[in-house]
């Protein structure tokens, strides 16, 4: 199996740290030209996955989408609950599961342009609703009806039969015995397959727009330059963690052509589509797009762009968990070593991602570093308002390591 050790390099000082993220690095040449040869991304705990916000198990960001999404009464998604009510049927718990998160994030991008207009602040949306179908597909099953989804783009699959089949329900004789005709005919082929799932990449730049200005969501940042990565992982450590033995930072490089261009084909899963593995490994791919937006200042110095996955909601159906790009990253080079033939085309996970740490006791160094190179709080968030919020920490850190000598 193919473990996150086998990507990772564990440095000891901030000097070979921030040297070895520096692009020029013989280990950053994979023979790609180009801007987007390789992309960055910072994470304060060297532990965590590349897990989007939205989908954090923690009760803090739990109690923020709560609040963040309670605000704005949106109707919901699960057009059968209604019926099913009627029929005293439940929703299968992972489609319920699905929907109200998907419901919690869009309400919160919701209220995110509806204040963005109250302030009159300019935005790259001319209304203040919402079009949902703007963030995502209906993934149908193969023999369902489409003219029922009006407004979004439907697409069909025979990887969404496995997933929407593993939430079929029966309805029991007694109880459709009650029905009329047209409820019952309605219900019967629900004991193949749930019909559709809304699934939503937000790839959309209001959704772009949110998650870099703090709002929770399924897209994560990333950035061409590996030095302000760097910077994020290490500015949100609290002054009272820095003396932790154990911890890390880490810094996450991802080759967007390998990510775009050297994934496994379908037609190659595909020929593997009773294999739990393959549908996994379907679901759990992921794309990226660059924000263009001139709204915002922070993306042009921070050289901000998004990862996004393509199927999560289906995923989540199909496997009870939401997608990582290194996890699948490692389903992909698992799959190619059991799959590929002698001689075959087998590129090394490292061609993809890499992941370099740090330990907390050098974080300090590295932002004085950093610092000399002219990256810090007031160039990557260009504000007057930043200013104080730089200073303090920079003359905090500076006495933090004179009192250490």
């Amino acid at each position: 199996m193919t473990s996150v050790a086998s990507y990772t390099d564990d440095l000891d000082t901030a000097k070979q740290f921030l040297d070895y993220l520096r692009p020029s690095a013989d280990h950053w040449d994979t023979h790609i030209s180009g801007k987007l040869r390789w992309v960055f991304r910072g994470q304060r705990d060297a532990s965590w996955r590349l897990l989007p916000s939205a989908w954090r198990d923690s009760p803090t960001v739990k109690d923020e989408i709560r609040l963040l999404s309670s605000t704005y009464g949106a109707e919901g998604f699960a057009d059968f609950r209604h019926l099913l009510d009627r029929c005293r049927l439940e929703v299968p718990d992972r489609v319920a599961d699905v929907n109200e998160q998907s419901e919690s994030e869009l309400r919160m991008l919701q209220e995110f342009v509806a204040h963005a207009n109250i302030a009159g602040i300019s935005f790259p949306h001319s209304s203040v609703e919402l079009e949902i179908s703007d963030f995502g597909f209906v993934a149908t099953a193969s023999h369902v009806d489409k003219s029922c989804y009006e407004g979004f783009k439907h697409r069909t699959c025979p990887f969404f039969d496995v997933a929407l089949k593993s939430q079929r329900i029966d309805l029991p004789e007694e109880l459709a015995a009650e029905l009329p005709e047209d409820i019952r005919m309605l219900f019967a082929p629900l004991g193949d397959c749930w019909p559709y799932i809304t699934n939503f990449t937000m790839q959309n730049s209001v959704a772009a727009l949110a998650q870099h200005h703090g709002i929770p969501t399924r897209l994560l940042d990333w950035t061409h330059d590996s030095r302000k990565a760097a910077y994020f992982a290490c500015a949100t450590v609290s002054e009272t963690d820095l003396d932790l033995q154990d911890a890390r930072v880490a810094v996450f490089g991802l080759n967007p052509f390998m990510l775009r261009n050297r994934s496994i084909a379908l037609s190659d899963l595909q020929a593997h589509i009773d294999n739990p593995s393959a549908v996994e490994l379907f679901f759990s791919t992921h794309s990226l797009f660059v924000e263009k937006t001139v709204t915002t200042s922070y993306l042009a110095a921070q050289e901000g762009l998004f990862t996004y996955p393509d199927y999560a909601d289906l995923h989540r159906l199909q496997t009870g968990q939401y997608p990582t790009i290194d996890r699948s990253l490692e389903l992909m080079a698992d799959w190619r070593n059991q799959h590929t033939e002698k001689g075959g085309y087998n590129p090394d996970i490292r061609d993809y991602l890499r992941k370099v740490t740090l330990p907390y006791s050098e974080i300090d160094t590295l932002m004085e570093l950093l610092d000399d190179e002219r990256v810090l709080l007031t160039t990557l968030m260009p504000n007057l308002d930043r200013f104080k919020d730089s200073m303090l920490s920079r003359s905090r850190r500076r006495q933090r390591m004179k009192n250490k000598r």
